[in-house]
């Protein structure tokens, strides 16, 4: 296996999720569905609240008697900025300094959070595309040397960036996504992270500068394949084909003719996508989740020339390294 690249040396640009979020939370509407329900408390704002480094990373606008929806909103306000993906020192270490939080009140919550908080905490996280892809990837260097809690975000020529262990950010992406909204909007940031890296590839690439970048992407979409496998078995198969039905209508809500790959190359593939999965059909959408890398590579090797041979040897390798990821991400989990 070629040596991984940094984020640095695969000059990725962020570019805005804004709209993918948005979609998704009006999919959801206010009353957001709830596996747990809307007023079941697990203790993670409880342990939050109570937790001094939250209380100083929140500064002013921390309040004792904070509701988990009001906790929420007030981790949005600190953690996410004006422009979508772009943040300051100080924004990046409080969304670090929560996920790590969250991270410990799981074990006192059975691995559960609050379901109040889960939509408004996924669309902060949702910000850091770029950041969750890295970590929960195949292990970016940066990332990994940053990840531990002692370290803090960092500042390079790409911009800002914030990391925590791996296996951290897998619970709490899979706590999250016990709440459709919730994992459609981390599932749809990831998407439109997912296309960046694809179109970021130059035109006529040929050995690891063509075959990292899908394999890349393999890894973030089997983690997350591991964490809607981990929801349905623990839901049973009632309950886990109502969530099944949540997440497939709101990541088919927004629909959209694709524009030409020339003129806007991520939404070309973003808006292909979503064609594709809701073509499929609800009774197939777990399949179609499963081989979504597969299905962004094929249109993007289509839309870019490659060859019948390169796009089938790239096809074979997304579905064969998203299914190894998807495996090793449950049994982390496990």
């Amino acid at each position: 296996m070629p040596e991984l690249p940094t984020r640095r040396s695969l000059r990725i640009r962020f570019v805005p999720v804004a709209a993918v979020v948005f979609c998704v939370v009006a999919a959801g509407g206010a009353a957001a569905w709830f596996l747990l329900g809307a007023d079941q408390k697990t203790g993670t704002c409880e342990a939050l609240l109570k937790d001094e480094h939250v209380r100083s990373a929140l500064g002013s606008s921390y309040k004792a008697d904070m509701s988990c929806s009001e906790l929420g909103e007030a981790v949005k306000k600190a953690a996410v900025g004006v422009q979508p993906g772009q943040h300051s020192l100080q924004q990046a270490q409080v969304m670090k300094t929560v996920v790590m939080a969250v991270d410990e009140s799981l074990e006192k919550t059975s691995g559960h959070i609050d379901a109040a908080l889960r939509v408004p905490f996924a669309e902060s996280l949702a910000d850091y595309a770029a950041d969750t892809a890295s970590t929960i990837g195949l292990g970016d260097r940066d990332y990994v040397r940053n990840g531990s809690p002692s370290k803090p975000a960092w500042k390079d020529d790409e911009g800002v960036h914030m990391a925590v262990p791996r296996y951290t950010l897998l619970r709490v992406a899979r706590a999250l996504s016990e709440d459709s909204t919730a994992y459609v909007t981390l599932r749809g940031a990831t998407t439109h992270h997912a296309a960046e890296v694809l179109t970021a590839v130059p035109r006529r690439a040929t050995g690891v500068d063509l075959t990292v970048p899908p394999m890349l992407n393999s890894h973030v979409f089997g983690a997350f394949d591991a964490f809607a496998t981990a929801v349905r078995r623990d839901l049973g198969k009632e309950r886990a084909a109502e969530w099944d039905r949540k997440v497939f209508e709101e990541a088919t809500a927004r629909q959209s003719v694709p524009p030409p790959y020339a003129k806007d190359p991520v939404g070309h593939l973003v808006a292909s996508w979503q064609q594709t999965l809701r073509e499929g059909g609800l009774e197939n959408s777990a399949d179609v989740l499963e081989q979504q890398n597969a299905v962004m590579v094929d249109i993007w090797g289509k839309a870019t020339g490659l060859g019948d041979k390169v796009r089938d040897s790239l096809h074979d390798d997304a579905l064969n390294d998203t299914s190894a990821a998807r495996g090793n991400a449950l049994r982390n989990l496990s």
